[in-house]
């Protein structure tokens, strides 16, 4: 695990702020969530745009639409918010709209991922290596997966 710095955590968090708000322009999104969940080495993404309509299109959310340029920096702001005893989230969400692009977020850092296929006591033994937790900051579902 890296050293935790609030300078990494604000620039990579800067960074999937900027990714998002570029996209959406070039993209003509008027919203988008992001939901990561992970353990270890292992993550699932699912995205969501609402597009907006226009004379020739219907608007409406569309899935898993947002691109792994977008995608990529969330994924990497878990590892820089990780925090030695307190480990890493294991959900994180990240929200954005066309009326202010201010990048909205909120983290679980005991949330039990649901990952296709099923994360392993393996993926649990590395997220632990990965972002040590003290045993109070250690979820039951981790602990169990041991």
């Amino acid at each position: 695990m890296t050293e935790w710095s609030f300078e990494a955590q604000m620039q990579a968090v800067e960074a999937l702020s900027d990714a998002c708000a570029r996209w959406m322009r070039s993209a003509h999104v008027e919203e988008m969530s992001i939901e990561v969940q992970a353990v270890g080495a292992r993550a699932g993404v699912r995205s969501r745009a609402l597009r907006s309509s226009g004379l020739m299109r219907r608007g409406g959310w569309e899935d898993n639409i947002v691109p792994r340029e977008v995608v990529e920096p969330a994924v990497k702001v878990r590892i820089a918010m990780a925090r030695p005893g307190g480990g890493a989230w294991t959900r994180g969400v990240f929200t954005m709209n066309k009326q202010d692009y201010q990048l909205i977020s909120d983290f679980d850092y005991d949330h039990e991922p649901v990952l296709n296929p099923p994360y392993t006591p393996e993926d649990v033994a590395q997220e632990l290596e990965l972002f040590p937790r003290d045993p109070k900051a250690t979820p039951d579902w981790m602990k169990q997966s041991r």
